[in-house]
């Protein structure tokens, strides 16, 4: 399974969303695709693959999410509620999600904001000592 790196995202929706790509799968097609913009509530499922052609805006789809977490697929009844702006794809609400599916998507959310946190930390580091050296080489060292 392919995932690629992506970032927190604000919402007017009622849980934050995570801009990261996971694998779908269609549970009664078997279609995979990929999914975006995930919360607890839902995600974009991206029009590509397998969902090149658009459901129908209403229509039910139950979904196996594959987060790298997770030790099995997260199956989770779902419904088309929107298509995206240019048509690129579809909002996906989660209308059943167990009490046990939510917490892994939210232990996800949260060790992948960690993982986001670190890294920037390890970053500003990083630039803090290279500039440090950078000063320390301009100026005679003190007598």
């Amino acid at each position: 399974m392919a995932f690629s790196k992506g970032g927190f995202m604000h919402t007017r929706r009622g849980k934050p969303r995570l801009r990261f790509d996971v694998v779908v799968k269609d549970k009664m097609s078997g279609r995979k695709g990929t999914a975006r913009n995930i919360s607890t509530e839902g995600c974009f499922l991206k029009k590509e693959g397998a969902f090149e052609e658009l459901l129908p805006v209403g229509s039910g789809i139950d979904l196996i999410l594959y987060l790298p977490n997770a030790v099995k697929g997260i199956r989770i009844k779902s419904v088309v509620k929107h298509h995206g702006i240019n048509r690129d794809g579809m909002g996906i609400a989660f209308k059943a999600l167990g009490r046990e599916e939510e917490d892994t998507i939210e232990q996800f959310i949260a060790a992948f904001l960690d993982d986001l946190a670190d890294d920037a930390w390890a970053d500003a580091r990083r630039e803090y000592w290279s500039e440090v050296a950078r000063l320390q080489a301009k100026t005679p060292p003190a007598e």
